[in-house]
């Protein structure tokens, strides 16, 4: 892999995580807003909201830092470099404990959730942690070679292909989410549109149409193609109006609640009123991560064929 292609790819993995980042702390703020509903104890002598504002401050923080780190890894700045070394120390660090400490950690018991379940859930977060230490080892290697270096030092020759890195990130994330569409509709899930629910075969069919589309937009994205480009500005501001509306029209708890009904039931396990009303910032947020190609897509267009 092309020492270039290694610094770029690493920049928009910090991209994600930044924003993933960001929307924990708009959980964090919203989450210490409605502390006043949570049952806490009465001599408790924590300031829940006081706490859960600063640490959604420097969840805030932390996340300016990774995107203001990125764009700098894109635009090949010397101290982008350094920074990339800290985060990458931070995820040894952190990951390493983490996926250690996992290990002696005992799940507590839920009573609305099978025994399994626990399980599975201390596999996935151990294979979090794992991930994180794997990245930050990764990028530790990467940005104390001495090609790095250079990298940021010198010239480098764009890709060979002449296809933007990003317009390849973008179509290779709508096949990736292809995959997820086709389970949602074996698995007959309900899709919200605009604040109406669409269930039953009627959901399986709109699923199977957005499989067939995002297969559709990822191909011709990776191919250049005009028509795909135009297509995918479309696809993704449908998204962040149906995100929007969803969430800002009266009624949103109710209709989450009425959805998850209507879910699988190995998807509903543990959930209450309190958990889908937190979802409502994160969804929003989401809006963010779905007009973020956008961006990409308007800039590179001098790269699409006819």
């Amino acid at each position: 892999m092309p020492k270039w292609f290694a610094v770029r790819v690493s920049a928009v993995l910090a991209i994600l995580g930044s924003l993933l980042t960001l929307l924990i702390a708009v959980w964090m703020a919203s989450t210490g807003a409605r502390s006043a509903q949570l049952p806490t104890p009465p001599d408790s002598p924590f300031p829940i909201k006081a706490v859960m504002f600063g640490m959604s401050a420097c969840f805030a923080a932390f996340s300016l830092w990774g995107l203001a780190t990125a764009l700098a890894v894109f635009r090949r700045r010397s101290w982008a470099r350094l920074s990339m070394i800290i985060f990458a120390v931070l995820l040894v660090g952190m990951g390493g404990s983490a996926l250690v400490g996992i290990a002696f950690i005992r799940m507590p018991e839920t009573p609305n959730v099978a025994p399994g379940a626990m399980q599975y859930a201390r596999i996935s977060i151990a294979l979090f942690y794992a991930a994180l230490t794997v990245i930050g080892a990764w990028w530790l290697l990467l940005f104390n070679s001495s090609a790095t270096r250079q990298y940021f030092a010198g010239e480098t020759p764009e890709s060979p292909a002449g296809r933007p890195l990003s317009i390849s990130i973008i179509g290779w994330y709508l096949l990736l989410c292809s995959p997820v569409t086709a389970i949602g509709a074996i698995q007959q899930a309900p899709a919200m549109f605009f604040g109406a629910m669409v269930t039953g075969w009627a959901a399986m069919a709109v699923f199977t149409l957005f499989t067939a589309v995002q297969i559709y937009l990822g191909t011709g994205l990776l191919r250049l193609e005009e028509p795909a480009r135009l297509a995918s500005l479309a696809y993704f501001g449908f998204a962040a109006a149906n995100l929007l509306l969803t969430v800002l029209l009266p009624g949103f708890a109710a209709r989450m609640q009425v959805m998850m009904q209507h879910m699988p039931s190995w998807m509903r396990a543990g959930q209450t009123q309190t958990n889908l009303e937190s979802v409502a910032p994160l969804m929003l947020c989401g809006t963010l991560v779905v007009i973020f190609p956008v961006w990409f897509l308007i800039r590179r267009r001098s790269a699409f064929h006819p």
